[in-house]
């Protein structure tokens, strides 16, 4: 197979969305991003950083003799030496996958104290993969980022305590929302946001192509306030869903609440057609209410 990389354009951020729903329908055991993390980097993780106008010189893109996409090399625009792979198959030939690797060494790489570094994230079933790194001197190390599912059948339970009740992001403006997230992920610690940050990041969410008003999820008090929320993403075409994000205020937490807001974003999903819910996590209380760990990827790590 001749493939041919060429430079990311803003054109390229559908065809690569389509390019992820077609092979996870093709090869799902190819472990792609799913569209909520490609849709939440682009318009969430590079408002946060300021990286929106930098990060597209970093995407690679390889197509074939048609101009097909068939892989990527990004990243989530956070500038942490950080790599991932999106690829049509498990069996490019060693060059190509030794080109995918160089092209990440050379753009996405990172610098601390021990020298320049990267993480390459590889899927467990990418043996072939798994080998060439190796050689090239990565260092298998001793975490994983894991991605958990549930199956929809029928309706969860919503319950939700009294004093309490469910809104859409139409009721609950960027503010409310940007207080909450900082809360939830412990980067404001003030009853008042301590930057802009967090507002800015959820008015830049409602731009991303694949965001629907509805499914962004809230849980407010009596006074209005976001005790807890979910941002559901739907891929129609396979009938999934991904959670992404999903938070509780520290002081909300232990409630029911984020299980509810989940719940209530299965359910909304599910009559549109969707058969199972992602969320990108292993977390007990992920576990706890019905998810199974469906996959990881495997961080490697070379220092130079």
């Amino acid at each position: 197979m001749k493939l041919t990389r060429t430079a990311y354009t803003e054109n390229d951020f559908l065809r690569i969305r389509d390019f992820l729903v077609d092979s996870y329908k093709n090869n799902y055991l190819q472990y792609n991003w799913l569209i909520d993390r490609w849709n939440f980097c682009r318009y969430v993780s590079q408002s946060m950083h300021n990286t929106f106008h930098t990060w597209p010189d970093t995407v690679g893109v390889w197509t074939d003799e048609n101009n097909k996409i068939v892989a990527v090399v990004n990243s989530e625009g956070e500038n942490r030496g950080e790599a991932f792979f999106q690829l049509e198959k498990l069996d490019f030939s060693d060059d190509l996958l030794n080109k995918f690797i160089n092209y990440a060494e050379l753009k996405l790489s990172s610098r601390n104290e021990s020298g320049v570094f990267i993480n390459l994230r590889v899927n467990e079933n990418s043996y072939h993969l798994k080998e060439i790194v190796k050689q090239r001197g990565y260092i298998l190390q001793n975490w994983k980022e894991t991605t958990a599912s549930l199956l929809i059948n029928q309706d969860c339970d919503v319950i939700i305590p009294e004093g309490f009740r469910i809104v859409d992001s139409t009721t609950v403006s960027n503010y409310q929302k940007g207080l909450a997230h900082g809360r939830a992920f412990g980067y404001y610690k003030n009853d008042q946001p301590d930057d802009t940050m967090g507002e800015k990041a959820v008015a830049s969410l409602i731009n991303a192509p694949d965001y629907k008003p509805g499914l962004d999820l809230s849980i407010v008090d009596k006074n209005d306030e976001i005790a807890a929320f979910a941002t559901v993403w739907y891929d129609k075409s396979n009938q999934i869903g991904i959670l992404e994000p999903v938070g509780t205020i520290p002081k909300y937490r232990k409630m029911g609440l984020g299980k509810a807001v989940i719940y209530e974003g299965i359910n909304r999903i599910g009559k549109r057609g969707a058969k199972k819910m992602y969320v990108g996590s292993d977390q007990k209380f992920y576990l706890s209410i019905g998810f199974t760990v469906e996959y990881s990827k495997e961080i490697w790590k070379k220092i130079w």
